[in-house]
């Protein structure tokens, strides 16, 4: 009997372990390219520093133990803001933000500023192999200023600082940056690499402590469309990702006529009729399933493209 609970227990723990990442309950987040303040620096490297602090981000984020954040891939980011002309202006308020979140349909948006991300060294050196060597300190400072916002809301829910910095006070060999790749492991092993992740993983880890308690506000005044109606249910074109809650109800609204300026054709008002009132049921992503608490006066049937409208 001991041996087939051992056993049991033994498969549990396995299929605990196991469990694949899809089935955890994970955050959808986006990461910005960093604005590059760090202008007091002179870089000879072609580097373009906000975009490989956003990449640092993305590892760290995808590196948390146990997993929380979902991350969305750079190039899908990138195509997306290069479509909707979104430049380095547009990125930098909570209400941008909060737009571009929304139109990448994650949750959370993370932005911010790189002030520091400098080398700094004393000392003498001499040239031996074409690479510098000598009795030098070496101090590499990165210091990142970010902020996490709620798409739904367009509220920055934490505003972190990360501070990196090592030295190095001993015989030291100075990189060529010219050949150095950012991101790269060569990279990750130099003071300025290890300065850079020691500034992530501070934000990464106040980031992680802050949504684990985060309670947005309650949402107010969603809209969207019916994308599909029978008799018993009905499924819209909003979900989580737009702040849509188990319990919401919403009322349907059907388009009769539109009403046309005479001169000019554009419309200028519509007339609609109420039909139902619907109970969301169920939450996924980008779509919510409701069920038909009522239906109301006008006889109408719910059809895709009716509008509802949060009660």
């Amino acid at each position: 009997m001991k041996k087939i609970t051992l056993l049991f227990l033994t498969v549990f723990f396995l299929l605990m372990l196991g469990s694949p990442v899809w089935a955890q309950d994970l955050y959808s987040i986006a990461v910005l390219p960093f604005d590059d303040g760090s202008i007091d620096e002179v870089w000879w490297g072609d580097y373009d520093v906000g975009t490989g602090v956003a990449d640092e981000f993305v590892t760290a984020l995808l590196d948390l133990k146990p997993r929380k954040f979902r991350v969305m891939e750079r190039e899908q980011i990138q195509k997306i803001l290069d479509e909707q002309n979104f430049g380095a202006s547009g990125l930098v308020d909570a209400g941008s933000a909060a737009r571009i979140g929304k139109i990448l349909g994650v949750q959370f948006l993370l932005m911010g500023r790189v002030t520091e991300f400098s080398n700094k060294t004393s000392g003498g050196s001499l040239s031996l192999g074409g690479k510098g060597l000598g009795l030098q300190t070496t101090t590499s400072r990165v210091v990142i200023d970010a902020r996490l916002v709620d798409t739904t809301t367009a509220e920055i829910i934490v505003a972190a600082k990360g501070e990196g910095e090592k030295k190095q006070p001993n015989i030291s060999i100075e990189y060529d940056w010219n050949t150095l790749d950012f991101g790269s492991e060569e990279f990750r092993a130099t003071n300025l690499g290890k300065a850079l992740r020691e500034a992530v993983d501070q934000v990464v880890k106040a980031l992680a402590k802050k949504v684990e308690s985060y309670q947005p506000a309650p949402i107010k005044g969603l809209t969207g469309l019916v994308a599909y109606a029978d008799a018993n249910r009905v499924i819209i074109n909003i979900g989580a990702n737009h702040g849509v809650q188990n319990g919401m109800v919403f009322v349907v609204h059907k388009l009769i006529q539109e009403i046309k300026d005479p001169t000019t054709g554009e419309v200028i008002d519509a007339i609609t009729e109420t039909v139902a009132e619907l109970k969301v049921t169920e939450v996924k992503e980008r779509t919510a399933t409701c069920s038909i608490v009522q239906k109301l006066g006008s006889g109408l049937e719910i059809a895709t493209g009716d509008q509802v409208i949060q009660k």
